[in-house]
Parts: C-alpha cells; structure tokens; sequence
C-alpha cells in the first residue's frame, strides 16, 4: 500500500498560511504525513506563539528538521522538555534516524557544515551547523526511503539534461551529502533551495548480493513558500510500501552523479534485546497510531552504539576513523585515579566501535572488502592504545582487550582496560579467565585468534598485551578465543566481571553502579584525548 506524502521547502515562520493550504491540500488528498526540508521557523514571533498556544492546527503528521537558521527559544524548551510542540508537529532531530507508524524510514541532517570542527560531531541539536562526522555517522543507517538535507549533494547536477530556472546558479554542492546520499541510497532526497529544481532519476550500481538491481534516487530541491517568482514550494507524490526492484527504469533515468566513499551499511538485522544498557535513549515511532505500540529491538537510531542515534553520549568520543570510532567508556572500570601513581590520570577503559551496526564483524557486508577494512582499522585503534599506555605508564602497564561476538547480538564492539603489566607476565589475567569460565560451566578456552570470524559462530575473543621490557624485548600479545553456541546463556558482564575481581574492584562490575556527571566524563575525555593525540591516526 501507498503512502501519500506532502513535502513543503522553507516555510520561514508562515506557519498559518502554510498550513492553512496544507490542511485544504489534506482534505481532498487525505495525505499520510507531511515533510518540511527547510526552515520551519524565522524568527520566536506571533506565529509561534499562536502554534504553541493551540491556535494554528496542524492537520496531519508533520516532521521538521533543522534548516539554515536557528529554531525559536520557545520550541527548543518545549523539545528539550520532551514536550510536544503541538499536535502532530514532530522535530526529527539534526543528526537522525525515524520510522513512522507508516513504516517509512527518514534520514536527515540538517544545517549547514561548520569547517571550524575538523572532526567528530555536533554537539547540540539546534544551532543550524553539522560537521563531516555527522553525516559518516549517519552511513549506519544502511539505507532510507527519504533523506532530508539543508545542503546539496556536490555533482547533482552532472549529466542532468533538466536546466535551472533562468539567472540562477546551482548552489554550493558539498561532497560529504554526495557520500551520503550514495551510501543511503534514499528513493527520495529532498533539500531546499532560492528555487525549485527537479532532477531526473538516476540509479546506483547494483552490488555483489544484488547484481541485478539498480536503486533508483529521485532529488527534489523545493522553492521557499510563498515566493514572489512563485517557483514550486509544494511537492506531493505516493511513496508504495517497497520499490519494486523488476519495475523498468522511469524514462530519462540517468546513472548516479554521485560517488560513494563508502561502503554500504549492513542491514540491521538480526535482532535481540539489547541487555547492556537497559535504560538507553531511543527515538520513538512517531505518527497516526504509534500509541501503545510495541517498540521494536534498537535499530541505529536507537542503538546505543552507533552515531546516528540522537541520544548517544557523543561528549565521551575521542576519534572517529573511516570505518570505526573510539570513545571511553560510560562507567568505566578503571578510573582517571585507578592508575594515577603510574602517570595515568585518566580512565584506560574505551571501546573500539565499527561504525556499521552489525551484531559481528563476519557480518558485516563485503562490499568494496569492508569487513577487513573494519577488523583492521580496529586493530589499529587496540594498537595506538597499547602505545598510549605503555608511554604513560613508563611500560608498567599492559592491556586487556575482549569481544563478545554473538549472531543475536546487536552492536559489536571490543573494551580496551589497561592492566598491571605483573599480572600479565605472572600469567594471572589468563589464569583468572579460565578459572572463571570454569566455574559457570563454559566451554574451555583456545589459543588462537579468529581473525574476523567468519564461520566460527558465537564466541568471546580475549587479547592479552604485554608491554616492553628490558628483559622480554619488545611487547607481545596472546589472543584466547571460547567458542559457544546459542544453547549457553553466555554473561555479557563476563569480560568486565574478571578483571573487577582481578584487580579488586568488585564494586565497579556494574557500569550503572559507577556513574559520573556529564562535567566529570568530560573532564575525563579531555585528559583521554590529550594523551592519545601523538598516537590518533585520525587527525
């Protein structure tokens, strides 16, 4: 079944005669929800004020994001309060990631680029800018039947045979909507712009898994609402359930202008409940019936991993390379005072993330060879932090790194804890994981490492790194991996409960026991970021 969607450019503060013409348009076509891809607002003027006292109607479902100018006082305090603006009006949020009750899927980045921030991502949710991090993080998202972008793809124009109006210029495309867009592969890309400009279709090369189908793009650039050349500022098509991957391609269908820098982002499925972090944030399923729905399982807006979620703590994130990141960890084992004495004032504990979800590396598409290029990248991130420890800690320190690899998971990832390098070289790190898993009756461990993993099925993998020393040379590592299967309820506390009873902290094994405020965390990141700055390949 076909969604019938209405899409509105810069409505800059008309609201009521705006949607004055949208609720007339509804009446006769009876739309499933309505898009705004510019400026909702202008200015906290009497419009607002009538919006927020009940006096303009929104007449159907309505999502906005953020466009080239800042979002009235008023309506930041009513988001930020977790308020509903008024009936039916949603704010997607800058950096997101939404599903409909309708089951359409929107991604959108709003603003414009700030190139004052050279890496990582936005920090508010309001001001009109974005950054180059913002929109890697939203490759995760894999894909999208709607994207909305203040700025145009860079190339949109290329091989297009539709002119624009007369006396005007294209405007300035950035290469990063091009990456993404690319990545996404969105049915529809809608922006806004000083007029209306409709590209012809164009397709995307078809992938290893799926040669014969060729996603189909159309970009829609729409004109400010009410302007005086009275270029189109209304754009209203039916979006079916699913693209038809048989149907021929439309007439004047070109190939994609767009390059993609990216590999493509795994689907997110499979899922499971996500049981590390019970109380994470999530976007909830908006529009017409959404009420007392069941949620489904995290998907990257939601994940408590991936950057495309709204609600992640984006404050702890130390880099962000091509195909993963790093960030320290929220409740970390160790402290920025674990490890003081040895010249450590700062938490060891981090996670290496890939930027794609997936519940495993194995599972992780092979386009363009992604998944070695995530398992490598991984490793370099557990290697610069070997480094950064070893320097700091005069070679005193050692590391511990473990993955739990599970089908069923969600999002995988690896934790990084420094460990005293003696209780490495007495063999006690190894020791204590093996007596551990003996105890709760799992399977035994080898050594050997799995690489990614492909084929070997669920397990928990366990790097033990050794630093240098006079008398051993040169640091080493010993990787230990534990197969299981699905039939072993397999403790995702397991890793961090060893080395809480190993190195005396039996009242850190809870994350949520070890809490910290925002400005603490922040504190901590930037005495993190401070001394992995030598070893960060990312800058």
């Amino acid at each position: 079944m076909a969604s019938k969607i209405i899409v509105l450019g810069d409505v800059n503060g008309q609201l009521q005669p705006a949607f004055t013409k949208i609720s007339a348009l509804h009446a006769k076509n009876n739309f499933s929800l309505a898009l705004v891809c510019g400026n909702l607002f202008s200015e906290d003027n009497d419009d607002v004020a009538n919006l927020l006292s009940g006096n303009i109607t929104i007449p159907l479902p309505t999502y906005f994001t953020v466009g080239s100018t800042p979002l009235p006082q008023r309506i930041i305090e009513k988001i930020d309060k977790d308020e509903e603006i008024c009936p039916n009006l949603h704010f997607l949020g800058k950096r997101s990631i939404t599903k409909t009750s309708e089951g359409i899927r929107i991604v959108a980045l709003g603003g414009q680029l700030d190139e004052t921030i050279v890496g990582g991502l936005s920090k508010e949710q309001y001001l009109p800018f974005h950054t180059i991090g913002d929109a890697k993080a939203l490759h995760g998202a894999n894909s999208a039947d709607i994207l909305l972008t203040t700025t145009w793809p860079a190339s949109i124009t290329k091989g297009s045979r539709i002119p624009l109006p007369d006396g005007v210029t294209a405007p300035l495309g950035q290469e990063h909507i091009s990456d993404l867009c690319a990545t996404l592969k969105p049915r529809y890309h809608f922006s806004s712009s000083d007029f209306f400009f409709e590209r012809e279709p164009f397709f995307h090369n078809p992938t290893q898994d799926a040669p014969d189908i060729k996603p189909l793009t159309r970009f829609i650039s729409l004109a400010p609402y009410g302007n005086a050349s009275k270029q189109k500022a209304l754009y209203a098509f039916s979006l079916p359930a699913s693209a038809d991957p048989t149907a021929p391609l439309p007439v004047g269908t070109t190939a994609s202008p767009l390059f993609s820098k990216k590999r493509k982002a795994l689907d997110p499925e499979p899922y499971s409940r996500y049981s590390h972090n019970d109380d994470r944030g999530y976007q909830r399923k908006r529009g017409k019936g959404h009420r007392g729905q069941r949620q489904p399982p995290p998907g990257p807006g939601e994940c408590f991993f991936c950057l495309s979620n709204p609600n992640l703590a984006t404050h702890l994130i130390s880099s962000i390379g091509e195909d993963s990141y790093l960030t320290i960890a929220k409740g970390p084992l160790t402290t920025s005072e674990t490890y003081a004495e040895l010249g450590v004032n700062y938490p060891g504990h981090a996670l290496i993330i890939p930027l794609t979800h997936s519940p495993t590396l194995a599972l992780i598409p092979d386009d363009d060879n992604a998944t070695e290029k995530t398992f490598a990248e991984m490793n370099r991130f557990r290697v610069a932090l070997e480094k950064m420890i070893a320097k700091a800690s005069g070679n005193k320190l050692g590391a511990v790194t473990y993955e739990i690899s599970k089908g069923n998971g969600v999002h995988t990832h690896w934790q990084f804890i420094p460990i005293p390098e003696d209780l490495i070289r007495k063999g006690l790190v190894e020791a204590a994981f093996r007596v551990e898993s003996e105890n709760l009756k799992y399977p035994p461990f080898e050594v050997r490492d799995p690489g990614i993993g492909q084929g070997e099925g669920d397990f928990f993998r366990l790097w033990i790194w050794t630093p240098p020393s006079e008398e051993a040379g040169d640091g080493s590592t010993k990787c230990l991996i534990m197969p299981f299967d699905e039939s072993l309820r397999f403790s995702l506390q397991f890793g961090r409960t060893v080395l809480a009873k190993l190195l005396g902290l039996e009242k850190r094994i809870q994350w949520r026991d070890c809490s910290q405020t925002e400005e603490e965390e922040k504190r901590d990141i930037e005495a993190f970021k401070a001394a992995f700055k030598e070893f960060d390949f990312t800058l």
